[in-house]
């Protein structure tokens, strides 16, 4: 069993780290596969290579490129609202902590995005030569807006994701060293297994540090300010989340098949 009662929030640490092996791949999958490599297919093209997080979608015109860079954010966009949407309708306790995992972690990546770009011109949304989106009239202006919108819309899902877990959890010293084990966990183990996963990728260390370091280590650094938000007052609750090897280990064989399969690249032609 993975849920029981009590009165006090507890969550287990082979289940939290379970989740998060499970959720993050799949999360990145559909940033990468139902995102960029989707869009391409639909814009009548064909990725050449799949990665765990890249694709190549050659071909495609300048209209056609920047639908295709800007895919994968969308898709992080419309995870995020429909996982909050699906949160405020749970009422167990798993479900609710995978949509909060899914908002949180999704959230803070798209608004990432958008300061990353902003302030580098790297990435799916650079707007200048070189970038995903570019090259556009004005990429300062772009990039300065941008990088505003992207702060906004950051510091917002931080403080809606500590609403969602204090929600969840209550108040009390339990409910804050619960609050920084989830979110703690979420961050250090999505950060260490992208990073493993990006160095089996043939492209080398640009790779690695513009994608899975940017997106994970980066990309989810509000996690800490999740994870050292102070407690609400209110009574903590019966938010329990028992020992599940089974979450465990369909965690453990998602990561290693996200490695070795996406991981090395699949080529396609």
């Amino acid at each position: 069993m993975s849920e029981s009662t009590g009165t006090t929030p507890r969550v287990d640490p082979w289940t939290l780290a379970g989740l998060a092996l499970l959720l993050l791949p799949l999360l990145t999958m559909a940033h990468e596969l139902g995102g960029h490599a989707l869009t391409c297919v639909a814009s009548g093209h064909l990725p050449s290579q799949l990665g765990a997080y890249y694709i190549e979608c050659p071909g495609t015109g300048p209209w056609a490129h920047r639908l295709v860079a800007m895919a994968g954010t969308g898709m992080d966009v419309v995870l995020a609202v429909l996982a909050l949407l699906g949160w405020h309708r749970a009422r167990r306790p798993l479900p609710r902590l995978v949509l909060w995992i899914v908002f949180t972690v999704k959230g803070m990546v798209a608004a990432g995005y958008w300061m990353f770009s902003g302030v580098s011109n790297l990435g799916d949304w650079g707007p200048a030569a070189g970038g995903g989106i570019g090259p556009l009239s004005w990429p300062w202006l772009w990039r300065a807006v941008m990088f505003a919108i992207g702060l906004a819309v950051y510091i917002g899902v931080v403080k809606q994701s500590i609403r969602m877990l204090r929600a969840m959890l209550g108040g009390g010293e339990v409910a804050g060293r619960t609050q920084w084990h989830i979110a703690m966990a979420i961050y250090l183990i999505g950060g260490v297994s992208a990073v493993l996963v990006s160095l089996f990728n043939p492209l080398g260390i640009v790779i690695t540090l513009m994608s899975a370091v940017a997106s994970s280590f980066g990309g989810t650094a509000g996690l800490f300010n999740v994870a050292y938000a102070k407690p609400c007052n209110e009574p903590p609750r019966g938010f329990v989340i028992d020992r599940s090897y089974a979450i465990f280990v369909a965690g453990v064989l998602m990561t290693l098949a996200f490695a070795a399969v996406l991981g090395p690249t699949v080529y396609l032609r």
